[in-house]
């Protein structure tokens, strides 16, 4: 049996956690060595009632048909000794020891945010979320979230628009969630990657979704909480973010707004105010190098003077008259003439903004 079979076949056990794996690595010294040893009987570092149920679980499972099954799929399998493992999950303590991978992790998507948040959002947290998706993937920036309705599914799109993303499951690539999502794992796995450690027909459950979390949170410099409630798997995913040393983030909400309490509460706590792109770059240090890449349109004068107080924050066409000293002609004309050209948009209220 050659080393990767083993990793698949040791994957498929329910009974072996990351850490009991690693307590049977360490006795047996390997995956095939330990894959053998299960096979002849319960080990003994695992006990007697745990070792017996790892052992009937041995005998069911078949990796070379896992294999064969994720091959026709057109997935991959990485593990541990794949030099294409993502490098960031090496350093976790509790580094899954096979990935399923749709599309591709590259060395690019090292620099990556998580933006992540409650299924039940608003409409405002779904902008927000979409409109972070696409800033930071225009700048480079790779978006990783957890495909899961509302928030996560925001983000995935929003970073479609511009870049690359990352979708991590709590369930087996064969049993996505949500269902009806093919078309965004699709696009996801063009731009991007579907990355799960869970073999390939496991539905999701009630411990499979936080134990991913760990994972949104290995792959990312930082973690953006956009909405969240006070009981919240993005919550979660933030409390793993700090006990790996990564940054946690939050967009703060109305203080009536029950999807808003956990994210002002982690404000509260210290994590930093998000209120674009620009502050998640600025945290993790990035904005010389971003800043530096970017190119500036060539504007007219007016055009430039409207652009660049659109740079500040949203204005209604009002606002940006009384600012600018043109006529509500000329600005309606500036504001039209820079939505063609996809360098604004609209946003609630009526006023324009850079996208």
């Amino acid at each position: 049996m050659d080393r990767k079979l083993a990793w698949v076949g040791l994957n498929l056990l329910p009974g072996l956690t990351p850490r009991r794996l690693r307590l049977l690595l360490e006795h047996c010294g390997g995956p095939v060595e330990a894959w053998e040893a299960l096979g002849k009987g319960q080990p003994e570092e695992l006990g007697e009632e745990l070792g017996d149920a790892v052992f009937r679980e041995r005998k069911e499972s078949d990796p070379s048909r896992e294999l064969d099954r994720v091959a026709r799929a057109g997935a991959a399998i990485l593990t541990w000794d794949d030099p294409n493992y993502p490098d960031p999950l090496r350093e976790l303590p509790t580094a899954p020891p096979v990935l399923y991978q749709l599309g591709e992790w590259k060395p690019e998507d090292r620099v990556a945010v998580a933006v992540v948040g409650t299924r039940r959002c608003s409409s405002y947290g779904r902008l927000v979320a979409k409109k972070l998706g696409e800033e930071l993937a225009s700048r480079a920036v790779t978006v990783v979230s957890g495909l899961a309705p509302g928030i996560d599914t925001a983000a995935h799109q929003g970073a479609l628009l511009a870049g690359r993303t990352l979708a991590v499951l709590g369930t087996g690539l064969g049993r996505i969630y949500p269902a009806g999502s093919e078309r965004l794992v699709e696009q996801i796995r063009s731009r991007g990657a579907v990355l799960t450690e869970f073999p390939w027909d496991m539905p999701g459950s009630n411990w499979s979704f936080p134990r991913r979390n760990r994972l949104i949170a290995g792959l990312s410099l930082a973690v953006v909480v956009v909405e969240a409630p006070l009981r919240s798997g993005a919550l979660v995913t933030a409390d793993y973010a700090l006990e790996q040393g990564k940054e946690v983030m939050a967009v703060p909400g109305p203080i009536t707004s029950e999807a808003s309490a956990g994210t002002n509460r982690l404000i509260q706590e210290g994590a930093r105010v998000v209120t674009s792109a620009e502050d998640v770059l600025s945290e993790l240090g990035l904005v010389p190098l971003f800043t530096r890449e970017r190119r500036q349109p060539d504007l007219e004068p007016e055009v430039r003077k409207v652009y660049d107080l659109l740079g500040q924050e949203p204005l209604d066409p009002s606002e940006l008259v009384e600012r600018s000293g043109l006529s509500h002609a000329r600005v309606a004309q500036i504001l039209l003439e820079l939505e063609l050209a996809g360098l604004i948009g609209e946003f609630p209220g009526r006023k324009y903004g850079r996208v």
